[in-house]
């Protein structure tokens, strides 16, 4: 590289030269870049054609972008651009603000003022937090006060639910005392008082009357003479078979109710007639010949017999009451043994699902499989009618006749308090199981506390002290696995002393109850079974009826 400052005295300079004297020139002269950043350099490279000094940080990415450099037309590239060094570095100036200490002590008065009013608004912050807080906690102490008032009633609820029969008495033997009391204050006879009376609180006052007077009995209440031990019926085997009770064009038997003695056999079937079976005879003594579509429940009044009424229901949605003849007797010629139509009831609208006797025997319940349900007299007066919101599969009364439990077809069971007309307690029995939901079993034990239900899929025993199940079976804990995919747990019935229990799926299941062991185990037949009845006070028998028109009475080997 050559310069020239004159023609007579040329001077040779070498490249180390020329990049000394362009950094002296650019501390010196041009210590800041003012086209592209217009702050002094911490990295600055020369350009090779215009002498500028740039930021080489902005000055490669302006050339990336523009392939030029800045305010020129001159093409620019990386290897045109020349790394000047400065020592020490470049170091920004301090702020013009703190180079005097009026400035500084501004500064500070800020600073202050800054930390003050953050301090205030965090104060503030605090305080809304605090109430925030002390709100919070005075909701969730509420809260906590409310579930335990709702648990607390929610237990009271449980246990009069399962003592209400006592407290019900003595509430209704309370009140008949305030009314005599009234009456006599008012001058008129209690017969007269009584007479004024409707249907419905007639009822109401005998079901409370009766719930009482089988509580007190019910505590006091032996464990009947003779009863067959649990040891006797782990030797159980089919004793007797009896076969075409019904029409063979119709096979199949719905419903069994055996009178108190075990001798009488009630049946509903599918070809539309009622049975009545004396195993002692070995005959039949009379068919009740009325409805128009299957029988699907027979049950008998007074614990049955010769002298007693029976009720049916059928699926031509009617109700029949049936009063024995007048030759009705244990010595009479069969000819003269039979009953007649006393009443003929027609208030449901659909199928009926099931019908009940109340435990005072002068009255019984109805239900649907629409969810309506009645209440009627022996005379056929229907004195309460009402609804539920889910068809009704099966219905009986509990054993002090305040409640009635119904079994539905959507899977639950409902504990319905007569007189309220209310649903005190749901248990969810099968809604869960797809296509085999309906509660097709529901009987209670006399024990008061203990009630069974089935569906197809798994059978449950109820505590209703409790609400809960005290014990349950699958299909699976029952049933062989080479026969799961047809069984069905199709029936469930407790013994008269409340000690056994009777479960029907593929075979005929024995248990003692609340140890809930198996007894026995036994096959019932190719058809399925849909009813089961124990025979006599002593439980010596226990009788399945299946769908091929049989009856097949299992008795112990030894007793």
């Amino acid at each position: 590289m050559s310069f020239c400052c004159s023609s007579k005295f040329p001077i040779t300079i070498t490249r180390q030269l020329f990049v000394l004297l362009v950094t002296l020139y650019a501390k010196t002269c041009l210590s800041t870049d003012k086209i592209v950043s217009g702050e002094v350099p911490t990295e600055p490279v020369l350009s090779s054609k215009t002498g500028r000094i740039y930021e080489k940080r902005l000055l490669q990415k302006y050339i990336e972008e523009n392939g030029r450099e800045p305010q020129t037309d001159h093409g620019l590239s990386e290897d045109d651009l020349i790394a000047v060094s400065s020592d020490p570095p470049a170091v920004k100036p301090r702020p013009p603000t703190l180079t005097s200490v009026p400035a500084l002590l501004s500064t500070f008065q800020n600073e202050w003022d800054a930390l003050v009013l953050e301090t205030f608004t965090l104060k503030q912050q605090y305080q809304q937090v605090r109430q925030e807080l002390s709100q919070a906690l005075y909701q969730n102490d509420a809260a906590c006060r409310v579930i335990a008032r709702l648990v607390k009633e929610r237990d009271e609820a449980r246990e009069t639910l399962a003592t209400l029969q006592a407290q019900v008495g003595t509430a209704a033997k309370s009140a008949k005392a305030a009314e005599d009391q009234m009456d006599v204050d008012s001058g008129k006879p209690a017969a007269e008082a009584e007479a004024e009376l409707t249907p419905e609180e007639v009822y109401y006052e005998k079901a409370a009357e009766t719930a009482k007077v089988l509580s007190k009995s019910r505590m006091k209440r032996e464990v009947p003479a003779g009863l067959v031990s649990a040891d006797a019926w782990k030797t159980v085997k089919e004793s007797e078979t009896v076969e075409s009770l019904h029409s063979s064009t119709k096979p199949g038997i719905f419903s069994l109710d055996l009178d108190r003695s075990g001798d009488l056999a009630l049946t509903g079937g599918l070809d539309n007639h009622a049975e009545v079976y004396s195993r002692s005879r070995d005959q039949t003594l009379a068919t009740l010949k009325g409805h128009t579509k299957k029988v699907t429940a027979a049950v008998w009044v007074g614990g049955g017999g010769l002298d007693q009424r029976i009720i049916t229901g059928s699926a031509d949605k009617s109700v029949r009451i049936w009063a024995p003849k007048a030759g009705n007797a244990d010595d009479a010629n069969v000819r003269s043994i039979g009953w007649t139509k006393a009443s003929i009831i027609k208030h449901h609208a659909a199928e009926i699902a099931g019908v009940a006797v109340h435990p005072c025997n002068e009255y019984f319940a109805s239900a649907a499989v629409d969810g309506s349900w009645a209440i009627h007299s022996m005379d056929g007066t229907t004195l309460i009618a009402d609804t539920i919101d889910s068809p009704i599969s099966k219905i009986a009364f509990h054993p002090d006749g305040m409640f009635l439990g119904i079994g539905t077809g959507d899977g639950f069971a409902k504990i319905l308090d007569v007189k309220q007309k209310q649903v005190l307690a749901t248990l969810d029995v099968s809604s869960s199981n797809e296509g085999a939901a309906d509660v097709n079993g529901l009987h209670f034990s006399e024990n008061g506390y203990y009630f069974i239900t089935t569906s197809p899929r798994e059978a449950a025993v109820w505590d209703l002290r409790k609400q809960k199940k005290a014990h349950a079976w699958t299909l699976d804990d029952l049933v062989p696995e080479d026969s799961r995919e047809v069984a069905q747990f199709t029936a469930a019935r407790f013994d008269v002393s409340g000690k056994y229990l009777a479960l029907v799926a593929d075979r005929l299941y024995m248990f003692k109850v609340k140890g809930w062991s198996q007894l026995a185990a036994l096959p019932a037949g190719d058809l399925p079974v849909h009813a089961v009845a124990w025979s006599g006070e002593t439980s010596s028998a226990v009788v399945a009826a299946a769908m091929d028109n049989s009856l097949r009475y299992f008795s112990p080997a030894q007793e």
